[in-house]
């Protein structure tokens, strides 16, 4: 009991006498944070001239998601040159606060003053249209004149730029078959379905399946369930007089990612009240798990044939 108290005391005291020490302020409005502005719109329009006006002669660049030993940053001319390069490759190129964010300046008591920024990077590679879009945070140290850009540091999401770098080469991401056991599969839900047998057609399913159908509007998906309510309520309207395979289908199996099968059907439909005969085109691609069943479906038909 007397350990505890004096546990006790001593935590109280320590609270107590807990002291906070100011080492500066924090701002959202500061003349260093207009001069981060003004780099930023030189970088992101190519404006060397600006940036050069805006940084010192010994001025450094840290990217922080550098991982090599050996890297002691890039200078003044690294600067210009990424900012060239941006100019002369991409376009429609972007630095904007994310959501939001803003900019802090800290302004410490030494005199050192600090401007963070959290930013989105986007831009488009001009030979290939690839999209580069990755969040950028950055510290801003300026020199004594406070008027000036000594150091900058900032991270960038690697893998956003590790994709671009991969965008012109040919890269092998699986095999494509024309026969395979799961087209079978695939072939087997049609067979079901114009024999008008629904259970049987949804039997390769998991039973916990997204059903993406094109002609949703209040949803992104419907469950299996669903979509069997579906196409009994169809079946009851229409008679299925065939479903005609269009070309063949293909089964895409990724690497390490599971696959999917593509197909095109020409479905035939007799209305069981008039006798009216309707055509409807029908894309499928279905996505199997490593087990074999069908885990999500999605579908693209024009729904208004069937009005």
């Amino acid at each position: 009991m007397k350990h505890t108290l004096l546990l006790l005391f001593t935590f109280v005291v320590t609270e107590l006498t807990a002291q906070k020490n100011l080492n500066g302020k924090i701002y959202d409005k500061h003349p260093t944070i207009e001069i981060v502005n003004k780099f930023t719109e030189a970088y992101v329009s190519g404006d060397v001239a600006t940036i050069e006006s805006l940084v010192t002669d010994d001025f450094i660049m840290y990217n922080t998601m550098n991982n090599n030993p050996n890297y002691k940053g890039g200078d003044v001319s690294n600067l210009i040159g990424q900012t060239n390069f941006i100019k002369n490759n991409m376009v429609g190129v972007t630095l904007k606060d994310r959501v939001a964010a803003y900019s802090d300046a800290l302004e410490f008591k030494n005199g050192a003053i600090y401007v963070y920024t959290y930013q989105m990077f986007t831009a488009y590679d001009k030979s290939n249209g690839f999209k580069i879009k990755t969040p950028r945070n950055s510290t801003f140290i300026f020199d004594k004149t406070n008027k000036k850009i000594r150091r900058l540091l900032w991270a960038d999401n690697t893998a956003a730029w590790d994709k671009w770098r991969l965008s012109n080469q040919t890269i092998k991401n699986g095999t494509i078959y024309k026969d395979h056991p799961l087209i079978v599969k695939v072939r087997k839900v049609y067979y079901n379905l114009v024999n008008e047998n629904v259970e049987e057609t949804f039997k390769d399913f998991n039973p916990n399946a997204r059903i993406y159908d094109s002609n949703l509007t209040d949803k992104k998906y419907i469950s299996l369930e669903e979509q069997k309510e579906n196409v009994a309520n169809v079946l009851k309207t229409f008679e299925m007089i065939s479903i005609d395979e269009v070309g063949y289908p293909d089964y895409l199996d990724y690497e390490g990612n599971g696959g999917v099968a593509l197909s095109w059907w020409e479905f035939t439909l007799k209305n069981r009240k008039t006798g009216d005969i309707k055509k409807l085109s029908v894309h499928s691609q279905m996505w199997f798990n490593e087990k074999g069943m069908i885990g999500r479906e999605d579908v693209y038909y024009n729904a208004n044939l069937l009005q």
